[in-house]
């Protein structure tokens, strides 16, 4: 097997670390696009923005707060309006108090009441993106 020249090497990790910041950058564009007492989920993210569905959930398990303040990560669950595994902002509030604030019922075992008239596809939300991103 013929080595790899160290530049080649240092080139694909530089190619793969813009291609994570880039995907990281464009999932929380569309989390801090989502209205209040509006929803969406992992999958439907995942889908529009072309990217694999753990890196959407991983990014927002961490609830991510960067550059012009923190990302709803709230507003956004896990499939067909169930909560994730539980979650808590920076003041001990679980998903389901931070979507009742906004007006948004969470239900019997973690279900959005209403979940329909809450649900805002990625695509609705005008963010200029295609439908696939790669």
């Amino acid at each position: 097997m013929m080595p790899v020249a160290r530049e080649t090497l240092v080139g694909n990790a530089l190619a793969l670390k813009a291609n994570y910041t880039r995907m990281h950058n464009d999932i929380l564009r569309v989390v801090r696009a989502i209205p209040a007492g509006r929803v969406t989920t992992v999958d439907a993210i995942s889908q529009y923005l072309g990217v694999p569905a753990h890196h959407v959930s991983f990014l927002l398990a961490r609830r991510f707060a960067c550059g012009d303040g923190p990302a709803p990560w709230y507003r956004v669950l896990a499939h067909r309006g169930a909560l994730g595994r539980p979650l808590f902002d920076a003041d001990g509030r679980s998903q389901a108090e931070c979507l009742a604030a906004e007006g948004v019922v969470v239900g019997f075992r973690g279900r959005i009441v209403d979940y329909a008239a809450h649900y805002v596809a990625p695509g609705a939300l005008g963010m200029g993106f295609p439908s696939v991103v790669r």
